[in-house]
């Protein structure tokens, strides 16, 4: 009755201040509709059974269009790269449903991905100062360090972690790729913050840590380094010292924290290109679903629609690769790439393609940054941003994270990171191109 009465009480207090303070407390509500989502703990019964992000999405929408004139202005959300990509994505996707294979999942598909573009508008919209970008990225973090408590009380269950999350979070790989950002995001925290939140972020980054590794993910376990990698490669040069002392420290804890089953599943890597019957059948799997996704392509050259792999999954695969679903043994797509470019045809693969190459310009970018005067805070936090976003995207070759939410916050908040370095620069490296203004006014 405690927890129910704290989140009732917390709701209802970010939607009042969403209003009368700033509309990040209604991003704040929504947050926390996904990371705690109250139907799946024990104390949700003493709620109203009502649609709770649905409700948090509306406060935050509204409250931004009553504070539209206190809130600064910023270039056109629809007019960013990663936005353009995802509308045409969705409206090719309207395009293709007279050919769906499976037309109640599609128009689901399409109104998932809607849904996250309305939330990549809203947490780009709030973000108007440094302070609110740092505000969302701990959010986050603090969010993913709720997903490590949760995870240490859950408990493995034949070696796997699921169930911990909400809806479209409840599986192991979804759970990692989670913590992966909120952790290279917490680096950043600690990196740029000299208060309390340094603090914090840090203990946070035990309890993701933590959750990581009993969530056994070993495409996240992948993702981890890359996105540290490109962290490391884009963190402001004020912060690097400290970073890579940091680091150092950080793959101590790591080890230290590593149990013989998340060791043993890391091994099993290697088991993706192998034939032997006795290799792990996770990992051989995967290679299988990828061969049988291309067969798909090369017959369906235009798409089958969102999740038309499952549907068509029995005509291409050995029944040994299959699992059971609704009774009928079925496969779905374990790699985003595959998805957008078996379900969605040569034009999804092309725009999710375009994405990728956005993501690795937005790395350089970041690094390029450290030649002008740019705040060293706001690099450092584009840094740990572009880092998380590399990490979704590498954890996405083993598996299917198109409609995962949070890469559509990532997005919004490196969009708004932009958008503030272009307001603190009084120097441009030759050729540059120059980042639009904070001053510059545009509509909501």
């Amino acid at each position: 009755m405690f927890y129910a009465a704290a989140f009732a009480l917390f709701c209802v207090a970010c939607t009042v201040l969403a209003f009368v303070r700033h509309p990040i407390y209604g991003v704040y509500f929504y947050l926390a509709t996904t990371y705690v989502y109250p139907p799946a703990r024990w104390w949700g019964h003493y709620l109203p059974d009502a649609r709770w992000a649905l409700l948090a999405a509306a406060v935050t929408a509204l409250a931004i269009v009553v504070n539209r004139r206190t809130l600064k202005a910023k270039p056109l959300w629809l007019a960013q790269g990663p936005a353009i990509l995802l509308v045409l994505y969705v409206a090719w996707m309207a395009i293709q449903t007279p050919w769906a294979l499976d037309v109640s999942e599609h128009v689901t598909g399409m109104t998932q991905i809607v849904k996250c573009l309305l939330a990549l508008w809203f947490v780009y919209r709030v973000i108007d100062s440094k302070e609110r970008l740092r505000d969302v990225a701990f959010a986050h973090v603090l969010g993913c360090a709720l997903l490590g408590l949760y995870a240490q009380f859950t408990g493995r269950q034949q070696g796997r972690l699921d169930g911990v999350g909400g809806p479209n979070l409840d599986d192991a790989n979804t759970l990692s790729m989670y913590l992966v950002t909120g952790a290279i995001v917490a680096v950043g925290l600690v990196l740029t913050q000299r208060d309390w939140r340094r603090w914090v972020s840090l203990g946070s980054l035990v309890l993701i840590t933590n959750g990581f590794i009993l969530a056994n993910s070993r495409g996240a376990f992948i993702a981890l380094i890359a996105g540290g990698l490109v962290l490391a490669m884009t963190t402001a040069r004020p912060h690097r010292r400290m970073f890579w002392a940091f680091a150092a420290v950080g793959v101590v804890g790591l080890v230290s924290l590593m149990d013989q089953t998340f060791i043993e599943r890391m091994f099993t890597i290697q088991d993706v290109a192998s034939d032997d019957e006795e290799a792990d059948t996770s990992a051989r799997s995967r290679v299988a679903v990828a061969k049988a996704q291309m067969q798909m392509f090369a017959s369906h050259p235009m798409g089958i629609g969102y999740r038309g792999t499952v549907v068509l999954s029995q005509q291409y695969l050995d029944r040994k690769w299959l699992t059971l679903g609704d009774d009928t043994p079925t496969r779905s797509s374990h790699s985003t790439f595959l998805t957008a470019m078996v379900e969605q045809g040569l034009p999804g693969g092309l725009i999710y393609g375009v994405l990728v190459l956005w993501v690795l310009a937005a790395a350089v970018r970041v690094r390029r940054l450290n030649a002008t005067s740019t705040d060293p805070e706001i690099v450092t936090l584009a840094a740990s941003l572009c880092a998380a976003l590399t990490a979704v995207l590498v954890a996405g070759i083993s598996a299917d994270y198109l409609t995962k939410e949070v890469q559509f916050w990532l997005y919004a908040a490196l969009l708004s990171a932009f958008w503030l370095a272009g307001g603190t620069r009084s120097a441009e490296p030759l050729g540059s191109t120059r980042a639009t203004s904070p001053s510059r006014r545009v509509a909501v």
